[in-house]
């Protein structure tokens, strides 16, 4: 329940068995030696937040259809209701500055679904731009941002400590201009927000059990909106409630989290 690896023989797998899934049902943890190789992040610039996400839900009407008496003789599968999309809502959040986070947007209708889809396509355009137009703003630093970037001895994004041949500069958010502290400058120009390799996030409330159903039926019908990349990638589930996908190159659909499954 909780290994992740996958074994390419019978044999290995139940060898794996012993040091794993027989003790509790957990998986064995083995330290490294004093000495032995040690893993380091390193990919910082992955920290950096998305500059939006977006925040959505649906909504059905469900009616009552009539069907034929089953086979009780047989296996069967007995549809009483059908479900039709006729409602969402989403709102464009910006994680820096609320200043261009965008109003509540708010659909009833029929095919609630691929306008929404639509709208989603349409938000990113809109991302895009206002990050290429927008998020530019040159830094703002006060004299007590001075003094700490002058007294400061190690790199705020990496965290190793300068040396006499490093090139110290100041870093700081092109969004609000806010100094945000001292770095190496090859940290630095990782730390970018690149409006072409933009992915938004979009939240959905209970994706794996539900909503995504209906988006999964309107893939094909978006991509033919002249899309070039439209392609679907879905990351494997896990035992974990929560649901990943991206469709093309910039929007990724996720799943709330069980603290927010409750209707």
């Amino acid at each position: 329940m909780h290994c992740l690896p996958c074994f390419s023989s019978e044999n290995v797998l139940n060898n794996h068995k012993t040091n794993c899934v027989a003790i509790n049902g957990t998986q064995a943890i083995k330290m490294p030696e004093k000495g032995e190789n040690i893993l380091k992040f390193n990919n910082h610039h992955k920290q950096l937040p998305q500059p939006f996400v977006i925040y959505a839900d649906f909504k059905v009407i469900t009616e009552k259809i009539q069907t034929c008496q089953p086979d009780n003789n047989k296996s069967f599968t007995e549809a009483y209701q059908k479900h039709t999309d006729c409602k969402y809502a989403y709102k464009v959040v910006c994680c820096y500055d609320h200043k261009y986070s965008k109003p509540l947007q708010l659909y009833r209708g029929e095919n609630a679904v691929y306008k929404f889809m639509e709208s989603m396509l349409d938000e990113v355009g809109w991302c895009k731009k206002t990050i290429k137009k927008n998020f530019n703003e040159p830094l703002k630093m006060t004299n007590e941002d001075e003094q700490n970037f002058q007294k400061s001895t190690k790199c705020h994004i990496c965290g190793k400590k300068f040396t006499d041949e490093d090139v110290r500069v100041r870093d700081h958010c092109h969004i609000t201009s806010s100094y945000r502290g001292s770095a190496h400058d090859e940290c630095n120009l990782k730390l970018r927000i690149k409006p072409e390799n933009i992915k938004i996030p979009v939240i959905f409330h209970n994706l794996r059990g539900y909503d995504s159903h209906f988006i999964m039926q309107q893939i094909g019908k978006i991509a033919k909106r002249g899309q070039n990349e439209m392609n679907t990638n879905v990351i494997p589930n896990n035992m974990e409630k929560y649901m990943v996908f991206m469709l093309g190159r910039h929007l990724t659909f996720l799943v709330s989290f069980q603290f927010m499954r409750s209707r």
